[in-house]
């Protein structure tokens, strides 16, 4: 039998093969199969470097992927090999590929270092005081679960307006919020008119909401039963230092359609439900994508869980961002909207790491975020609102997110106490 190895390199960080992880001191993440691969093969390949075409055949063997698949899988390695400056441990040779120099290898073993019998006496003491760290620990569990928090739910405010071409539904938290959302898009629509090179805004559903800290528009096209039409969904997150960003951009030119963003990603099954945002602002995020997964627990509720990717405005490569899950239970509606649906949190896990790509300060996706991220931490109940409804197809409003459109993977939602709420049932 060959022996086990792992490998060391200049920062620290070890690689361990038989296991498919990266192992620091702080942490061990694992590898999908391509990075293994590719990894593996830099290290076997050390004393020459490594072309690109190497490193396809290698990450893929018997499948054919783009350069854009490579340029990930080296990214990926380079988080979780925790580089702190690109090339501490692969480097990139411009016009000729990657190699890895600097690292050593030893003997690993995965045999515990003893076992239960070898345990003698003056061990005693330090297994009580690891039981009743242990009993601590479960005893502060119970008491983060019980410990929930229960804001009173936000008082909000609608303004609904029809026209021959189009219907704007406004939601706000006071009267003032409503008539700055009436004067910011009422003057969108004055300056594409304008613009003779402009088509006009028509059969158009649009929600425009403004929150404490950005506004947030969704909106589709219709079809003359008034339903959204397939891919025409949009949703957008703006910080309000950034609206003017947003008003431009919807004069020069306004989404029609979308596709379907990629996750390449080892972590995600088929999910239940997906969310698109879109954001403008200068930190080199694009969008993100929520794939949310349903299941039951033994009472019968119904545990949300939420794996969280960012985009890179120039690339589209997508960084997982958080990992999360929450209780979700319909309670009664005491909204203008058709249903309430409140998030016990459960668990919270941050996973995007800081690069020199996105500009942190500047990002409306990660000061949201921070903010879903505290409501969990500090065990806090928020509220989501059910504000359109069809085949596959939910309009949500979230108390720290906004509005955005969920896709279902199936015809009937159950989020929202697996009821149909019918397509022309309206706001109050």
């Amino acid at each position: 039998m060959s022996e086990k190895l792992k490998y060391k390199f200049i920062n620290g960080v070890y690689f361990i093969p038989c296991l498919g992880v990266i192992k620091s001191d702080s942490s061990t993440q694992k590898l999908n199969l391509s990075e293994q691969y590719i990894l593996q093969y830099l290290i076997d390949n050390a004393s020459q470097p490594a072309s690109k075409s190497d490193l396809l055949q290698a990450g893929w063997p018997e499948r054919v992927v783009s350069e854009a698949s490579l340029f990930q899988a080296i990214r990926g390695l380079r988080v979780k090999l925790q580089e702190i400056n690109k090339g501490d441990v692969i480097e990139t040779l411009p016009r000729v590929g990657y190699q890895i120099t600097q690292f050593s290898s030893e003997a690993f073993s995965d045999k515990p270092p003893f076992t239960l019998a070898l345990i003698k006496q003056h061990y005693i003491p330090h297994l009580i005081i690891g039981l009743i760290g242990l009993t601590t620990l479960i005893l502060i569990g119970l008491s983060w679960h019980y410990g929930y928090k229960y804001p009173r739910q936000a008082e909000y405010q609608i303004r609904i307006t029809e026209t021959p071409k189009n219907t704007v539904t406004l939601i706000g938290s006071n009267k003032a919020d409503l008539d700055d959302l009436t004067d910011k898009l009422f003057n969108i629509y004055k300056l594409r008119e304008e613009n003779p090179a402009r088509k006009p805004i028509e059969n158009l559903k649009i929600f425009a909401y403004k929150g404490n800290n950005h506004y947030s528009l969704s909106w589709c096209k219709v079809n003359d039963s008034q339903q959204c039409k397939p891919y025409t969904d949009h949703s957008y997150l703006i910080s309000h230092d950034d609206w003017e960003k947003f008003e431009l951009f919807t004069i020069n030119g306004l989404d029609k359609t979308r596709t379907d963003p990629i996750v390449q990603t080892d972590l995600a099954r088929d999910p239940t439900s997906q969310v698109y945002l879109k954001f403008i602002d200068d930190s080199g995020i694009d969008s993100q994508v929520v794939y949310q997964y349903i299941s039951k627990d033994e009472n019968n509720d119904l545990t949300y869980s939420y794996l969280t990717f960012i985009s890179e405005k120039e690339t589209e490569y997508h960084y997982a961002l958080s990992i999360s899950s929450a209780i979700v239970t319909i309670v009664e509606n005491a909204s203008p909207f058709l249903a309430t649906a409140e998030l016990k949190p459960e668990m919270y896990h941050w996973t995007y790491q800081n690069n020199d790509v996105i500009t942190e300060s500047k990002s409306t996706s990660l000061q949201v975020e921070e903010r879903v991220q505290n409501k969990f931490k500090s065990k806090t109940i928020s509220y989501s609102y059910l504000l359109y409804q069809q085949p596959y197809l939910d309009l949500v409003l979230n108390d720290e997110v906004g509005i955005f459109w969920v896709h279902n993977s199936e015809r009937d939602t159950k989020k929202f106490n697996y009821k149909r709420y019918s397509v022309d049932q309206e706001l109050r």
